[in-house]
């Protein structure tokens, strides 16, 4: 290769790395530019509020009052057991029930679910209950009893009885909706129930 041509080379590649350091030194300078605008954008509403102390002052009076914080809707469960005639004895029908009275059933129980209402109305539709008295009937007979429960929302689903008793609302009571016993020997509607 000629000198000549050398010189051209040289000369196009120290054109070619000048106009390269322009460009990196024009991108360095925009990045710094956006740097500086973001920062100032940051800053501006911290100055904006110690202009609006300065000119309010700082009392508790001139702060806006907070929204009190939404309450968490309760979750209304049915929890649907079905015990001996001996477990039931002192539970009236529309009454409260006791949450350690309620752990006492869920130990007894040989079938439970805890569903929504509106699902329970139709599982109970499906049950064979009777209108015989509790007094009536052998210990060993067995009564299905509905007991709606207010804050429930973690007893919902539940297929273990331990886990649906620890779940149980740690504060409150039951009401007692449903308290009947089952025809003798009747397994119909137990399908939905979950088996001890």
């Amino acid at each position: 290769m000629s000198i000549e041509k050398m010189r051209v080379a040289a000369k196009a590649i120290q054109d070619v790395v000048a106009t390269a350091a322009t460009a990196t030194q024009k991108v360095v300078e925009a990045i710094q530019d956006a740097a500086t605008a973001t920062l100032k954008v940051v800053e501006r509403p911290n100055a904006q509020e110690q202009k609006r102390k300065q000119t309010q002052g700082d009392s508790s009076h001139n702060r806006p009052a907070l929204a009190p914080s939404p309450k968490k809707s309760s979750v209304s469960v049915a929890l649907c057991l079905i015990v001996p005639a001996s477990v039931v004895r002192n539970i009236i029908e529309n009454d409260t029930i006791k949450i350690s009275n309620i752990e006492i059933l869920i130990e007894n129980a040989s079938y439970f679910l805890c569903t929504s209402p509106e699902v329970a109305d139709t599982i109970q539709q499906h049950l064979k209950l009777t209108t015989e008295d509790i007094k009536d009937v052998s210990e060993q007979r067995e009564f299905y009893v509905r007991i709606n429960i207010a804050d429930g929302e973690e007893m919902m689903g539940k297929k273990v009885p331990y886990i649906l008793k620890r779940n149980l609302p740690s504060n409150g009571q039951g009401l007692v909706g449903q308290l009947a016993c089952l025809e003798y020997l009747s397994v119909s509607g137990l399908e939905n129930f979950n088996r001890v």
